[in-house]
């Protein structure tokens, strides 16, 4: 059998998918055959043979790609450019510079708007709360065809920009008003909990992977001879990883259906509890901020009756995004997050219309003495009982 040398094998490799390639845009530009955006790549080859004028194939494609985003109907869906992918994959280990909300695109508005600002960060410390439309971060202003840019720009050079002034003007209920607060290094999870009078009260900021650790841990370091309960506060909580919901509900379920996603194809993907950590009597905190993983949690154990849900109606995040680099062999192309799952809970409710509470109360802000907020005594009460 001939042996070819390396540095040939090479070439002939790169011919042949040279020769794939050209041969599979012709047949793309010749037929029409069932691929997204075919005319897109007609005109771009048409451009590129014909075109007298100088232009910037960059700047032009990454138009285009943002209008395809905007059209989508998905307010969740963004356009990372290479700077801003890498970024954005890195929160996944839970923390990051910045101000600390979360935020999607509004195209009815054509503006930002908040989702919710972490606990104890400076958008939550500025009063910034779900709702708001971001308008301006510093002299720009930003819509939401450039929501990556706002994000980015709010988050700045990482550890450079960290306790560097920013002024932000927001609009609330039609109205305009502006704060001034510091990049902090923002933890998006955070499990803190402390016993009162025999109730183990939990707060969960945030939803990162393996951030249910933390939880797992509070629970199983429990004394249940002088607890009688357990009070998880999930207000003002944006969610986040979809696995670390799931993981966060299978603590206090033994068996059966803790949630179940759907696909663009309908198909059904169904989560099962196994053996749970806690039988102890359990009831959420919830308010119309908590969102995404945090209406998992509430939804699941609500359904299962396993918790009593109190305060006010969630957000109403009942879908979970994926962000994917546009090539995997090349990072510098950026990436896309779009919606690609529906979320249910088990009774096969969507939870983009919001997890309703079993016992309404208004909320309070968390960083009162929880003794005296309201939806923690009514919370004790109902567990009480």
């Amino acid at each position: 059998m001939k042996k070819f040398s390396k540095p040939l094998l090479t070439v002939l490799i790169t011919f042949s998918l040279t020769l794939l390639f050209s041969f599979s845009a012709l047949f793309v530009f010749l037929h029409n055959y069932s691929i997204p955006f075919k005319k897109l790549v007609k005109i771009g080859a048409i451009i590129d043979e014909l075109y007298v004028g100088e232009y910037d194939e960059k700047q032009m494609e990454e138009n285009a790609i943002n209008a395809v985003i905007e059209t989508l109907g998905d307010k969740y869906a963004v356009y990372y450019d290479e700077e801003n992918a890498k970024e954005t994959m890195q929160l996944l280990d839970g923390y990051y510079v910045g101000i600390g909300v979360e935020v999607f695109a509004n195209t009815q508005k054509n503006a930002i708007e908040v989702i919710s600002a972490y606990e104890d960060s400076p958008a939550d410390k500025a009063g910034i709360k779900s709702g708001d439309l971001i308008i301006k971060v510093d002299d720009a202003e930003y819509t939401a065809k450039n929501v990556a840019d706002a994000i980015s720009y709010m988050k700045g050079a990482g550890e450079a920009d960290l306790n560097k002034e920013l002024s932000i003007e927001l609009e609330r209920n039609g109205k305009r008003f502006s704060v001034k607060l510091k990049r902090e290094k923002i933890n998006m999870y955070k499990v803190t909990s402390k016993i009162i009078d025999g109730i183990c009260y939990i707060r969960y900021s945030g939803f990162t992977q393996n951030s249910e650790k933390e939880l797992e841990k509070a629970v199983h370091s429990l004394d249940k001879e002088n607890v009688k309960g357990i009070v998880i506060d999930i207000r003002n909580n944006p969610g986040g990883d979809l696995r670390s919901a799931i993981s966060a509900c299978d603590l206090f379920l033994d068996d059966g259906m803790i949630m179940y996603t759907t696909d663009k194809k309908g198909k059904k993907k169904e989560y099962l509890a196994t053996e749970g950590a806690s039988d102890l009597p359990l009831a959420l905190l919830v308010n119309s901020s908590s969102a995404s993983a945090s209406e998992i949690l509430a939804g699941s154990l609500k359904d299962r009756g396993r918790a009593i849900i109190v305060g006010e109606k969630t957000y109403g995040k009942g879908v979970t995004q994926t962000i994917r680099y546009i090539n995997p062999f090349d990072e510098t192309e950026g990436a896309v997050k779009i919606t690609t799952y529906k979320n249910f809970t088990p009774n096969g409710k969507w939870i983009n219309e919001g997890v309703i509470p079993d016992i309404e109360v208004k909320s309070e802000k968390t960083d009162r003495d929880i003794k005296n907020d309201a939806a923690f005594i009514a919370a004790v009460n109902a567990i009480s009982r």
